[in-house]
């Protein structure tokens, strides 16, 4: 009996190597295609910029930071983003709850705010100390507000450049 595999176990190994190396690279193939935007990460569950159809058009009052639950995600590839922002937030007085990431397709925006009926308000006064920002109105039924950061982000308004006036809130990013 010999020691050296037969030529049916020799193909048969071929075979498997060939077909993982394949499944491998169509793989890194496609997760690179998604990043790159080429194919439509939509379709299999990212997120997605909100159209601000259903904006509120009813004028909103500020908050004092302090009553501002603030959940800072990153939608970034760059690693302590939220991390940053939300300390700067903390320093500005806002109630910092966490700081995570979070996955949307397009990351070409500069800031996301989501918050419920219960808490535009507070989503108003965020939207006050970052400019281009636009709002989100989610289904949640508490004051909480997610600030999700994108890659068009330039950084928080200067404290002394902040009016914090009654006003509407921006569902389209326009800066208004």
């Amino acid at each position: 009996m010999s020691s050296s595999p037969t030529s049916a176990t020799r193909r048969q190994k071929i075979v498997v190597a060939t077909g993982t190396i394949g499944v491998l690279g169509a793989v890194t193939a496609g997760s690179w295609l998604m990043i790159d935007g080429t194919i439509d990460v939509a379709i299999v569950g990212g997120g997605a910029i909100p159209a601000g159809e259903d904006c509120p058009s009813r004028t909103l009052s500020p908050v004092v930071p302090e009553r501002v639950p603030v959940e800072v995600l990153n939608s970034t590839n760059e690693p302590g983003l939220a991390g940053d922002v939300a300390d700067e937030l903390a320093d500005r007085d806002f109630r910092v709850e966490s700081v995570d990431n979070d996955y949307f397709a397009d990351t070409g925006f500069d800031v996301i705010i989501r918050a419920g009926e219960r808490g535009l308000r507070q989503a108003y006064t965020v939207q006050r100390h970052i400019p281009g920002a636009l709002v989100d109105v989610d289904g949640r039924d508490d004051f909480t507000v997610d600030v999700v950061l994108g890659s068009e982000f330039a950084g928080l308004l200067d404290v002394e450049e902040i009016e914090m006036e009654p006003g509407q809130l921006d569902c389209t990013g326009s800066g208004g």
